[in-house]
């Protein structure tokens, strides 16, 4: 027979501790913890984002710009790039008519690690400027060594202040032009 009676007893100290385990490892939430811990605005211009990607995991390493829309850049740019992709390299080429200045604020947004400049002293002969995202700093780097020296970038086998003591920097003056 059953037998139902009420009664009253006072538990104390009793701990429960859920076993539920949510085993959620998509890639969309490893997508979005490395854009939260990539993304920061520049200092001094919250307008200016920036995705601070490892060169590594950048999935565009480096952006060709020539300084002005002029066929003859235009060319070396192209030539530039064609070494980057053959070095292995995912870049971009942007010949649009912005200035250099809104081209690299642009390629900062998408979490692009260097930036290679043509200008005219390319033209001469004496290189092309290297730009690195974080610091801002750039360098003035033989043509033929480009694609080699962004490939050691990317793969951490040199850093970005080897090549700053490697190569002479690019210092702006007071109009605007680019002193070295």
């Amino acid at each position: 027979m059953v037998e139902i009676k009420r009664e009253r007893k006072k538990l104390t100290g009793r701990n429960f501790t859920p076993s539920v385990i949510e085993p959620s490892f998509g890639i969309g939430r490893i997508i979005y913890c490395i854009f939260e811990h990539s993304y920061y605005t520049r200092e001094g211009d919250e307008s200016r984002a920036v995705f601070k990607f490892s060169p590594t995991v950048a999935p565009t390493k480096a952006t060709v710009f020539p300084l002005v829309q002029k066929e003859a850049l235009n060319e070396h740019a192209s030539s530039i790039s064609a070494a980057l992709t053959a070095a292995g390299l995912s870049n971009i080429i942007d010949i649009s008519g912005n200035t250099i200045g809104k081209r690299y604020a642009r390629t900062d947004e998408i979490g692009v690690p260097y930036a290679i400049t043509v200008d005219f002293d390319t033209l001469e002969g004496e290189g092309a400027t290297l730009r690195e995202r974080d610091s801002m700093s750039q360098v003035r780097v033989p043509v033929a060594d480009i694609a080699n020296l962004v490939r050691q970038l990317v793969d951490c086998k040199i850093s970005w202040d080897d090549v700053a003591a490697k190569y002479p920097a690019v210092q702006k003056t007071a109009d605007g032009d680019e002193q070295h």
